[in-house]
Parts: C-alpha cells; structure tokens; sequence
C-alpha cells in the first residue's frame, strides 16, 4: 500500500511539475519576500538517536542576494551562499564543514561549488552489502533474529562466552574529503554540464578483538573484547573491497535538467540529473571504479489558488563497478549535493543509517508539503511547512536483480520552518517495520 502510495504521488508529481517547466522565475510573492543584498543566517544544530546520541554544533550562513534590479534576482536563489558548519555528538561523530555555492559566478553562465569535509564517526554502520543486508536482524550467537532493532541492540550488549557483540555493525571511520566542481549553464539555463573533482582518504579501523561496552549477567556495564564484527568477517570471507582503507580520489561529471521556480523550497518544475564519479590511480587512488547514479525530482502545487500545497517527489538508481571501496558505496553523488544511503533522515527515514548499502540501489520518495502558515518575526520572514512523506528504497548486488520484490518502506512527517526563503530548518520522524528516527536538521530532504 505504501509503495502504490509513493508511486501514486510521484507520478501526479511528474505530471504536474512537466506541465510548469518553463515557469522557472519566482512568483511576484517570493521576489517580494525575498532580501535584497547581503544577510546572516544560522542555527545552534542539535540531533539525538540511538546512533550517534546527543548532538551539538551550529551552521552560519551568508547569503547574497544582489540588488532587485539585476536580472538575477528573480532567477536564482542567492548569488552567493557561504556556510560553515561545525558539529559533534557523543557518540563519536564529527561532521566540519564548509561549503561555498555561486550559481551564476561573476554574472557568468558558470556555476561553481566546492566542499571542504571533516568526518569522522567511530560508531559508522555496516550492516553488509547488497541482498546480504535484506536479511533479517542478526548476529553470531544470538540463536534468533530480531523484528525490532531495539531488542536488537539490547541482545547484542550481552557478553557471551567473555565477549560482547555490540560493536558487531560498526567500525571507526575518518575521512577528510575535498569536492570541486564546476557547472556550465546551458538552454536559458535549464541545463548543466558538470565537471570536477573529489580527493579524500579513509582510515579504517575494525573493533574486533578490542574492549568494548557490554553488558554481564547482573545487567552491569563491564569491558569486554569485541568478537569478530561484520565487517571483519566479510573481509577475511574476501566479499568486500577496501578494508585497509586509504586514497579514494576520482573525477566526477554530471548533467541536469532543472526548472525548479525556486531551488532551496520549490513550488513548481523539474529537476533530472545523471552522475558519474571515474576513480583512477590517475589521480592518486588506490581504487579503480566507476559509479553511475539517475534521478527524477518533481513538484507541482494541484491549487495553488486554495492553497499553498506542493507534491514533491524523488526516484534514483544507482549503480557501481565491483571495484568500489565498501566505505564509499553509500555515496549518492547528486550533481548538487552528495549524500549518503540507504537510510537516514536523507533517504529511508526510520531506518538506522546506511542500513541496505549495495552495489545497486533504488529509492523513491514521496511528501505532501503543505505551509499553513506565515509571518514576520523580528525582521525575519518566516513559514511553517508541514510534510507527511512515504520512503520505499532497496538494494541489489547487480542490475541482473533488479526487482519489485522486498523493497522496505519507511514513513512518516516532518516539520518545515523555512526561514527567509533560501534557509529551511527541518524536523523529521520516519516510523519502518524495525525502528524509528527523529532528524533535527537544514534543508528539504530533495
């Protein structure tokens, strides 16, 4: 019923958004409510799961709209955007981050971006590759499998036999990485050729055989050694590549289609993109591989003369080469903004993140955006958004598999604050058939 209810909106979505596609400018409202030349944004950042615990930090931003009477002012969101982000969590994750975006450079038809990353997460999932993640929840010497994966995790705390499993699906990963690209803006800059580049190092370090959390027969918590994780079984099985980690460096091109009225929060049009990211030794790698990813977002507003209501939807597959590093093959390298999947607040919201990673993925999204409410409030301009969703993905260990069968579904509602137009703050919770999520987080999902 879920999935016919996603594939049910995006369709209506397509339909509508291709009926709009030329109506790529800002409604006469939008261009009123929108600044005029330079303002500062920001928000302390907060997250909480059972992944990655309490989290804290903060993201500015600095936006330059130009003046009204450039021609630009109308059609694209900022002329400028920089936004720094600092951000760490108990347990273990660091996300630093700056980000630079100019979509129409020095009044140019050329679009540059660039991405300056830091992460590091010592508790990063792996729960395998492919079909092997469809399985259900389980591990060695738990005798049973487990439907919810909060009896799931509380099982793996138990030492057995002097040993605990908790760290089973996890591994320490730190990864600097730098992304530049440059896009050229062609048709009245509805299409965009991208080209660029991506550097980046992993270190990888597995838990097995070191002291970890567990729990005794008295319900205490007690250091333990860690008995072999999943990683470290699929590696020594040798079903897995780049367990040593090390260089991933590749070029990445791309080409979109997008007549979105409104980039960061649109009401109307189309957004088509294809990747492909070419790692070679050429550049430094350690990996040879090739990654293809397809996508289709689409919105329509049905009646906007009743109401500001918004149908968005989003469809992607991917596909990688065998070569390809386990650690990078939840990267979906969207031509505007890389994520990571399946599962999270990006992807399959309810789902723990990056729970079904494969060398093959689909995903389809669906939301109802509906903002019911907007104000002023000390200078600021603000709207209140509220988005029921459904998520559908899977993945595959090859294009000979692909399938409508076992696709796991996830849904939903979220809370959207879009804050003078380009800035979105969201609220998410996603509800699957295994757990649930709460995302505190920027920017629409797609």
């Amino acid at each position: 019923m879920r999935g016919v209810l996603v594939a049910t909106v995006l369709a209506g979505v397509l339909a509508g958004a291709g009926l709009a596609a030329r109506a790529d400018t800002l409604s006469p409202d939008d261009v009123a409510r929108k600044n005029s030349g330079g303002y500062v944004t920001g928000l302390p950042l907060f997250a909480y799961s059972t992944d990655i615990g309490f989290g804290f930090g903060a993201r500015a931003y600095y936006y330059w709209d130009g003046d009204r009477a450039d021609p630009r002012f109308a059609t694209t969101p900022y002329l400028y955007r920089v936004f720094v982000q600092a951000f760490a969590t108990t347990g273990g994750i660091q996300f630093h981050w700056i980000d630079f975006d100019a979509p129409k450079i020095a009044d140019s038809p050329y679009r540059i971006r660039s991405q300056l990353i830091f992460e590091r997460a010592t508790n990063n999932n792996y729960f395998g590759l492919g079909t092997a993640s469809l399985a259900p929840l389980t591990f060695p010497g738990a005798g049973r499998t487990f439907s919810a994966f909060s009896d799931y995790s509380a099982a793996q705390q138990q030492i057995t036999g002097g040993q605990s499993a908790s760290k089973y699906n996890q591994y320490d990963l730190l990864r600097p990485l730098f992304i530049a690209s440059v896009e050229r803006l062609f048709l009245g800059d509805h299409v965009r050729v991208l080209g660029g580049v991506g550097f980046s190092y992993a270190r990888v370090r597995d838990y097995t055989g070191r002291d970890v959390d567990g729990t005794d027969a008295s319900g205490a918590t007690v250091q333990a050694p860690e008995a072999p994780t999943r990683l470290a079984l699929d590696c020594a099985a040798g079903t897995v590549v780049g367990c040593g980690g090390g260089r991933d460096n590749y070029l990445r091109f791309g080409i979109s289609y997008d007549t979105r009225d409104f980039e960061p929060d649109p009401n109307h049009g189309l957004f088509l993109d294809a990747a492909l990211d070419a790692a070679t030794v050429a550049l430094g790698s350690q990996y040879d591989y090739l990654r293809f990813l397809a996508t289709a977002r689409g919105y329509w507003s049905p009646i906007p003369a009743h109401a500001d209501l918004v149908l968005a939807g989003r469809a992607l597959i991917q596909a990688q080469t065998n070569g390809t590093p386990f650690f990078s093959m939840d990267t979906l390298p969207f031509t505007d903004d890389p994520r990571a999947g399946l599962g999270g607040h990006r992807t399959l919201r309810g789902f723990r993140q990056d729970r079904f990673v494969g060398s093959v993925m689909t995903l389809v999204n669906g939301e109802v955006r509906w903002t019911f409410a907007r104000g002023t409030l000390w200078r600021q301009k603000l709207a209140l958004v509220l988005a029921p969703f459904v998520d559908v993905g899977r993945p595959y260990d090859s294009l000979r598999e692909l399938t409508w069968r076992d696709w796991r579904p996830s849904y939903g509602a979220a809370l959207r604050i879009p804050w003078n137009l380009a800035t979105v703050v969201t609220i998410d919770y996603g509800v699957s058939a295994e757990d649930t999520g709460l995302y505190v987080n920027f920017n629409h999902i797609f």
